[in-house]
């Protein structure tokens, strides 16, 4: 019988909120009874309970709900790239660490997306290779923007070839957009502007060159692609426009999106129906998005929605496990 594997999990060990409580401004964390709050708008807290950061009860979990194999990251509240530099390369080596010990401890059941300290260089390059080249980490998580910086910034551009060169997936994540401050009313940030923030982000990556002078880097933009899937018309008929690029490419922005990787994390069978139109084929995998939504809920949704069109077994997990080269 075919694996399920979910391409998109989360798991945040207590090493990671334990160097969140040493920071004095927001986004702040502190300690609540066995667990913490993290704020998530000034002087709005949120509780992070043990299905956050006890690995052993989220497998308990997946096992509970039929998923077979997860692919984990820290992501949303999980990058470093807030903290001090010499810090953030400290924990992120240390996440990472943890992956590694997971993944030896879970063999075949648990894969961890590497912690990469973004916002320098050289930090960023040396956390890569370690995880990659010593540690055996399948693949790397980017936020949506770096402590509000572009994720096409100059700086990471030697870090993106690098990844190329490795052949290991740049797997995107929305976090605290750069719009949060005018998003804070009725949980708009995360309605709609994490959606507009990793679309924003891949677009970047797009219109800036990296995939086309990369072309095998491979990107994962999950949610189904966003925002991007219904707006690919109107980006083409206007990249070329004096008020943007101002020059037509051979290939149009389209194709470029269309190649990234995505998944299924969209509650809606009409919107996986137009991503699995709109990508490539063998670009779309299963994820659930735990512990923010329910495995098994969204695996009953995925398997009913793709009933009957013959691509279930790739979308539930053969996708992923060619992407990620898993055994």
């Amino acid at each position: 019988m075919s694996r399920v594997v979910d391409s998109q999990t989360h798991w945040y060990p207590r090493l990671l909120w334990d160097a969140y409580t040493e920071r004095t401004e927001y986004p702040r964390c502190r300690p609540e009874g066995d667990g913490y709050l993290f704020e998530l708008a000034p002087d709005r807290w949120f509780p992070i309970r043990p299905h956050f950061y006890e690995l052993e009860q989220q497998l308990e979990v997946y096992e509970a709900a039929g998923i077979d194999v997860v692919i984990s990251s820290s992501a949303s509240f999980g990058d470093v790239d807030g903290l001090p530099i010499e810090r953030a390369k400290e924990v992120a080596l240390a996440l990472n660490e943890l992956r590694a010990e997971a993944e030896r401890g879970h063999r075949g059941r648990f894969y961890g997306l590497a912690t990469i300290p973004w916002q320098d260089t050289e930090a960023a390059l040396d956390v890569l290779e370690d995880a990659v080249t010593r540690l055996g980490l399948r693949g790397v998580l980017i936020h949506s923007n770096v402590a509000g910086a572009p994720i096409d910034s100059e700086h990471l551009r030697p870090v993106y070839a690098r990844l190329a060169e490795l052949g290991v997936p740049l797997c995107l994540h929305p976090a605290r957009t750069i719009m949060e401050d005018r998003l804070r009313d009725y949980g708009l940030e995360y309605l709609l502007g994490y959606m507009f923030d990793t679309s924003l982000a891949a677009l970047r990556l797009v219109l800036s060159g990296i995939l086309t002078e990369l072309p095998g880097l491979k990107v994962v933009h999950p949610h189904c692609g966003a925002t991007l899937p219904y707006l690919a018309g109107r980006i083409d008929s206007s990249y070329s426009k004096p008020y943007s690029l101002g020059t037509e490419w051979p290939t149009p922005p389209s194709r470029h999106l269309a190649g990234l990787y995505t998944d299924t994390m969209s509650q809606s069978a009409a919107t996986l129906a137009f991503a699995r139109g709109f990508y490539r084929a063998g670009h779309v995998m299963f994820g659930s998005d735990f512990p923010y939504f329910e495995p098994s809920l969204e695996l009953s949704f995925v398997r009913r929605a793709l009933e009957g069109t013959g691509e279930e077994v790739a979308v539930l997990g053969e996708n992923a496990v060619a992407l990620f080269g898993l055994a």
